[in-house]
């Protein structure tokens, strides 16, 4: 990263300046005891105070990942230095857990880093449930992913579900979603955190309805949380109340965002009736 300064910001720290750069406390103690930090092409403490017109150059350390590689075909929609969005087949987790410890996103992207020499790691933007298929936004650093995360609300996903019964119209649903004492699911409860989600109905089926779901927030299970809570579990979802067990149709596929590094507009858009 490089900057020049502004004579608004002369005479500060090199630290304070770069914190206004959105470089985080964590990551300004990594650069400098794995990186380095240029000024004028001369390496400077961050207690140097920074003069109109100087170059900063901030000297990332290197990604590491201990992961083990999992091969896989992956459907690339958008790739630069920094991100990536990436089409999520269902059946498969974001990252590795105790149950799923090798076979999962986040092994696949290790696998292709390395295959094509790429010094990245695997910090997604919106995780995504094992069964929820669709765009996930990945960012290849650290630095990437706590710029975007400052700011998550800037970037817009939507999500297509299936719900069971007639839905009409369009709604917010407004709650705060908790996680379940001694269990994975989320309820609503006035003890947990806002969650907003924003419907409106796609197409009508006999017994089940098409839904786009835009999100304020990203709380986990938030989908499938707050189309129960207002009486259309997704179709199949059981966990959350639906009448029949099977696979429920979860999909992201929207995303758009302001890309932190160039200000440039990215969006990938995979919305289509079905």
């Amino acid at each position: 990263m490089i900057t020049i300064v502004s004579k608004h910001l002369e005479g500060i720290s090199l630290k304070e300046y770069l914190y206004s750069m959105e470089i985080s406390r964590k990551a300004l103690k990594d650069i400098k005891s794995k990186g380095d930090i240029l000024v004028n092409g001369l390496h400077q403490t961050v207690r140097y105070l920074v003069k109109e017109g100087d170059r900063i150059e901030v000297i990332f350390p290197k990604e590491q990942h201990t992961m083990s590689f999992y091969p896989m075909d992956l459907t690339i929609c958008y790739e630069d230095d920094h991100y990536l969005i990436i089409y999520k087949p269902t059946n498969l987790p974001c990252i590795p857990t105790k149950r799923y410890p090798h076979h999962t996103l986040a092994n696949a992207l290790v696998s292709y880093y390395h295959q094509n020499n790429i010094q990245a790691t695997a910090h997604f933007v919106n995780r995504l449930d094992k069964d929820t298929q669709g765009l996930l936004l990945v960012s290849k650093t650290r630095q990437g992913h706590a710029l975007l995360s400052k700011d998550i609300k800037q970037v817009k996903r939507v999500y297509y579900c299936m719900v069971e019964g007639i839905l009409e119209g369009t709604g917010i649903i407004d709650t705060k979603i908790i996680k379940k004492e001694d269990s994975y699911q989320r309820i609503v409860s006035s003890h947990g955190k806002q969650a907003i989600t924003h419907y409106q109905v796609i197409k009508q089926y006999k017994d089940k309805t098409l839904v786009e779901c835009v999100l304020e927030t990203g709380r986990t299970h938030q989908i499938r949380v707050h189309m129960a809570h207002i009486g259309h579990p997704l179709c199949f979802d059981t966990i959350y109340g639906a009448s029949q067990e099977g696979t429920y149709y979860l999909e992201s596929i929207y995303i758009q965002f302001i890309h932190p590094f160039t200000n440039q507009v990215v969006c990938i858009d995979n919305r289509k009736v079905i």
